[in-house]
């Protein structure tokens, strides 16, 4: 059976994310895919076309080689990767339509059809959204909602420890409750919050280093059990330090919210250095999550040993569905969980409900557009209700971009998909 591929197409729109698009067609028939963010993605994906185009896509899997093999120049991890995994879902989706089947039976069938997914809240803050270099922005949906950009000192990167930040109401912790009891009431089961924030205790000193003295550890357990308490035993809490910390602070502070019952506590140290990470694990009984940094197989080989108890990857980065499928099923002989990292539009997070379906250790699924207007208008259909994502047989992705909305909202003023 053939189905010869003829032309790619890339997009990016400002949502919360850039999150690029891109259209794998065949004729008349197409198939969207979506990739993670990165500096120039779709100019990226336009550089890889033409080793796709004229390929047959039920032999994805040969093309995904083809790509790996094309991107040996510019390094097998980073932007390459991002490319050819929008490629991928892309390629996916058009079978899957061309098939009249929806995308997890082409990965081999399902274990649910019911996805449970978990609220990314950050803090107690409202409308933000940020560039590929992780720069704060101001996309036309956040300025029709009357949000002013940010002054030219405050332009400083979101994440990391040479941005400075200040303490302020948003993380306090009647904030983090409150937070934490509308997300409840509107039926996730499962909710994360950040960590990585400033305190009343905070000096520029120790935030530039990543450590933290005996009253930030405080206030940050505090900030714990003050969730716990605001939703009780019966919903998961999750905590994300976003690499912030070095190895002392992040077991330190594990330590302090181990009688919290945390589901996990994610990303304490830099992703790059697995010795950091396995001793982090060894001196904690808090589930240490990890993975959205990592690339293939082969890094996640080296993250599953460890010793954290969930893997994070993320599809549209990570190196399609088909990829990490395969890293799920490494992590299933160690008892790992999966729960997908998952920063995408609706597009890229039905693809990843896809895998989800499709694994037999998959824990939790996260949703990060919650506060988002756009989120829910980019797709034709609402895809998340009351904390869980219904799959049907639905073809392909079983969602469709609404493109003149996401036209509307495009980094460029030409939307071409």
């Amino acid at each position: 059976m053939e189905l010869k591929i003829t032309d790619v197409k890339a997009a990016t729109v400002e949502g919360n994310y850039q999150w690029t698009f891109v259209k794998v067609y065949s004729g008349e028939e197409s198939g969207i895919g979506e990739g993670f963010p990165a500096p120039q993605l779709e100019r990226v994906v336009r550089e890889f076309a033409p080793l796709v185009i004229g390929e047959n896509a039920f032999d994805v899997g040969r093309i995904m080689d083809k790509l790996r093999w094309a991107s040996v120049p510019s390094g097998t991890y980073g932007v390459s990767v991002h490319a050819f995994s929008a490629i991928e879902i892309a390629i996916l989706d058009l079978l899957g339509k061309h098939l009249n089947r929806p995308v997890y039976d082409l990965l081999g069938g399902k274990f649910r059809e019911k996805i449970r997914i978990y609220v990314d809240t950050h803090a107690g803050k409202g409308l933000e959204a940020m560039s590929r270099v992780l720069l704060p922005t101001t996309p036309r949906w956040i300025r029709e909602a009357g949000v002013k950009p940010p002054k030219d000192g405050e332009r400083q990167p979101v994440h990391g420890r040479a941005t400075p930040m200040k303490y302020s109401e948003q993380y306090s912790p009647k904030l983090y409750a409150q937070r934490a009891k509308e997300m409840k009431r509107e039926g996730f089961t499962a909710i994360k919050f950040d960590l990585d924030i400033p305190t009343p205790y905070t000096r520029k000193a120790s935030q530039e280093t990543g450590s933290l003295s005996n009253q930030e550890i405080s206030y940050l357990a505090g900030l714990v059990g003050t969730v716990r308490t605001a939703v009780g035993d019966d919903t998961d809490i999750l905590f994300d330090l976003h690499w912030k910390y070095d190895v002392i602070s992040s077991i330190r502070l594990a330590n302090a919210i181990e009688d919290y019952g945390v589901m996990w506590l994610e990303d304490p140290v830099p992703p790059e250095n697995m010795a950091l990470m396995r001793e982090i694990t060894s001196a904690t009984r808090v589930p240490i999550s990890s993975g959205e940094n990592q690339y293939g197989r082969y890094q996640f080989a080296e993250l599953l040993e460890t010793g954290i108890r969930v893997a994070t990857p993320d599809a549209p980065k990570t190196g399609g569905l088909l990829e990490t499928k395969l890293i799920a099923q490494m992590a299933a002989m160690k008892e790992v969980t999966v729960s997908p990292h998952n920063i995408s539009s609706p597009i890229g997070t039905m693809a990843q409900a896809h895998l989800a379906a499709s694994i037999p250790n998959f824990g939790v699924l996260e949703f990060h557009g919650h506060d988002v207007p756009i989120w829910y208008r980019l797709a034709k259909k609402q895809i998340i209700r009351e904390g869980f994502i219904q799959l049907t047989d639905a073809p392909g992705l079983g969602v469709e971009l609404d493109e003149s909305v996401a036209a509307r909202y495009a980094l460029d003023e030409e939307f071409d998909l």
